[in-house]
């Protein structure tokens, strides 16, 4: 009769009866075999042999305390090293310290022979379906913890990120660029080397601080070998002005992919802000030179301006000098003075035409006032601080 399970349909789960009578096995199996898949051991060394030997667990054992070999308390006690299926005691003594030997051996209920079928039958469905229900509940809670758990992890992986952009958006130095990717490639709790690439050299980083030539040669080579190559623990994400080695991928596939997700987002985001940095910085010298030709120009109008006040001032003072020197020329001429007065008329009223030329002049300094203040900065110093 060990270890057989009857052909019946299962109802509500597998019973294992561990007892030495044969009467009290076929008594349980008449009280239990309409609801359960029962099958049965005579001691306790073949209920622990039943249980290791690889065969469908049952879902609750009945368990006799008086048997040969070891007796019940210790086959429960060796069962619970394993397994946490209920079993209830059925047992011919109801003393109280037996009850409580039973229970601290690891049981879950007390019957005592000679025992009612329907009451055994009852406790059995009870028993079985509140430890199903508990080992649902208990799936369904790792199951919610294991799905905060990683939406937790999302959550910090995409602060790294947003931390990441939040800090590098807006540098203008790649050294610094460097030092941030590192700082974010650790909070993934990996060792990571870091380069930069851009026009005149490039920067290294390591956990350490700056690489060793050998370390930067390392990047350097490894960045000809694809967009993202991984050997053994080892991982490379390649742009073309940013890559990150990372020396200790995680071992579990899992875990390796996120990480390789994750890295690769970052460096992408690098690749991004370093080519950010040389736009800057060659828009930078752009304004230097536009500024630098606007100064020359600026100064090219302020001496053209000066000129043209000059040749102004230098014209009235000529004409001037013209009517004052043919005025005292009269003498010498012997001209009337109605003649005198006549010719004086012409020459001023001569120039005071040529002098009203001028008069747009007050247009010209206006105009080159304009010029001047579109030239010349609000902020004197300020034009390193120009970004087209």
């Amino acid at each position: 009769m060990d270890n057989l399970f009857a052909d019946a349909p299962v109802a509500l789960g597998r019973v294992l009866l561990v007892d030495d009578s044969p009467i009290i096995i076929e008594s349980l199996r008449q009280a239990l075999q309409s609801s359960f898949d029962v099958a049965a051991a005579s001691s306790g060394e073949a209920c622990l042999a039943h249980l290791a030997s690889g065969q469908t667990l049952p879902d609750l054992v009945l368990l006799d305390i008086e048997m040969d070999g070891i007796d019940g308390f210790e086959t429960c006690r060796r069962l619970r090293a394993d397994h946490d299926m209920p079993v209830i005691f059925v047992s011919s003594h109801d003393d109280l310290a037996e009850r409580i030997k039973a229970f601290d051996s690891g049981g879950d209920d007390f019957v005592v022979k000679p025992f009612d079928p329907e009451v055994i039958l009852r406790k059995a469905q009870r028993i079985v379906l509140y430890h199903a229900t508990q080992k649902a509940l208990s799936a369904e809670k790792q199951s919610l913890q294991s799905m905060a758990m990683g939406f937790l992890r999302n959550i910090g992986d995409t602060g790294v990120l947003l931390n990441f952009m939040r800090s590098s958006l807006g540098l203008v130095d790649y050294e610094v660029l460097a030092q941030r990717l590192l700082d974010a490639t650790a909070e993934y709790g990996v060792t990571c080397h870091v380069q930069i690439r851009y026009a005149d050299g490039s920067c290294t980083l390591t956990p350490h601080g700056a690489a060793s030539p050998l370390e930067a040669s390392v990047l350097e080579k490894s960045s000809t070998m694809g967009r993202i190559f991984q050997f053994s623990r080892r991982l490379v994400v390649n742009y073309t002005f940013a890559s990150a080695l990372i020396t200790d991928l995680p071992t579990n596939d899992e875990e390796a992919g996120k990480l390789r997700d994750n890295i690769a987002i970052l460096v992408e985001s690098a690749e991004a802000i370093a080519e950010t940095i040389a736009m800057r910085k060659e828009s930078g010298i752009r304004a230097e030179a536009l500024q630098a030709a606007a100064g020359e120009t600026a100064d090219a109008v302020e001496t053209l301006r000066e000129l043209y006040r000059k040749q102004q001032a230098d014209t009235r003072i000529r004409l001037q000098d013209m009517i004052d020197n043919v005025e005292k020329a009269y003498v010498n001429l012997g001209l009337s003075d109605n003649q005198e007065n006549r010719v004086s008329n012409i020459l001023r009223e001569g120039a005071d035409n040529t002098l009203q030329l001028f008069d747009v002049g007050i247009e010209f300094d206006k105009r080159f006032g304009q010029i001047l203040d579109a030239l010349r900065p609000k902020n004197p110093g300020a034009a390193s601080d120009v970004w087209l």
